[in-house]
């Protein structure tokens, strides 16, 4: 019985919901060259992010950002050698059909939703609009834990459809359950994120 009890206890202090995991991220953002949608898209629609985001490569410029995380390289990005997605990026751009918008691999600390922080990203080209330069690419990615590891994406892509300047986003919720990539699609965009240990 007390053998039973002391497995439980165990169990519970190494429950991500106790500490946060380190997980290696890597993101893939691309655009679609030549997309084929009858979809019909709003164009009034305009970037909303997730509070208070960590900046990739720049964390410290965060006060929220947990300063021992930070101290120990987290949300820095890694050399290319730490990069798997990069071969499949090089193929797709073979192909005529695909453009890469934001491609990037770092470190941070995972736990539940209240206690990890949206990271900031933006790719792609730099556009010149009547509100000003703005970047093809803009948005947020919140990783969590609890049973598994989750991605709530905030990704705004600015695109023309038919003679019109718009924004698409990619805002799909998902449970990533296995260490593998997982594909988040749209008819303009499309990203792949790779969640490991």
């Amino acid at each position: 019985m007390r053998r039973a009890l002391l497995w439980v206890v165990l169990s519970l202090f190494t429950s991500p919901a106790f500490a946060k995991g380190w997980y290696t991220i890597e993101v893939l953002v691309f655009a679609q060259n030549h997309p084929v949608s009858s979809e019909i898209f709003p164009s009034k629609k305009q970037p909303a992010y997730a509070p208070q985001p960590v900046t990739l490569g720049s964390p410290e410029l965060n006060e929220q950002a947990d300063s021992d995380a930070v101290g120990r390289g987290a949300w820095q990005f890694l050399g290319e050698d730490s990069a798997v997605l990069q071969f499949m990026m090089e193929r797709m751009e073979q192909s005529g059909n695909y453009r890469e918008l934001y491609h990037a691999t770092w470190r941070q600390p995972v736990g539940s939703k209240q206690e990890t922080q949206p990271v900031y990203l933006r790719g792609g080209n730099t556009l010149s609009t009547e509100e000003g330069d703005i970047p093809e690419l803009e948005g947020t990615l919140h990783f969590s834990e609890s049973r598994y590891v989750h991605v709530d994406p905030r990704l705004w892509f600015n695109t023309e459809v038919e003679g019109e300047r718009i924004y698409v986003d990619i805002s799909e919720s998902r449970r990533l359950s296995g260490f593998q990539a997982y594909y988040f699609d749209h008819p303009m965009f499309g990203m792949i994120v790779r969640v490991t240990r």
